[in-house]
């Protein structure tokens, strides 16, 4: 998986950076909607991986799992730039 070095996250606009982190070994889940249903993960991003939040004011609550989610700006396998929702804990904020 590539990860996106400081420098070029630096460019992107409108968040602000946070790193993944799982507290455990696992991979972080990315959705394509604030909630933990299995058919709408959309990519997945190792621990130490750089995010940029958006609208981190606004956090999404997914009424079943009681999580919050926020939307995210990533850079997946291949390279391109994404938008997706990560749980809100693994980047640092309320769960």
């Amino acid at each position: 998986m590539k990860e996106l070095d400081l420098n070029t996250m630096a460019q992107v606009s409108g968040g602000l950076q946070r790193f993944v982190n799982t507290g455990t070994s696992d991979n972080a889940a990315i959705r394509s909607a604030p909630t933990q249903g299995q058919r709408n993960q959309i990519a997945s991003l190792p621990n130490g991986t750089v995010v940029d939040t958006l609208n981190e004011d606004r956090l999404s609550r997914d009424p079943v799992s009681g999580r919050n989610y926020v939307e995210i700006r990533f850079v997946d396998k291949s390279g391109k730039e994404r938008t997706g929702w990560i749980a809100a804990s693994i980047v640092g904020l309320p769960r």
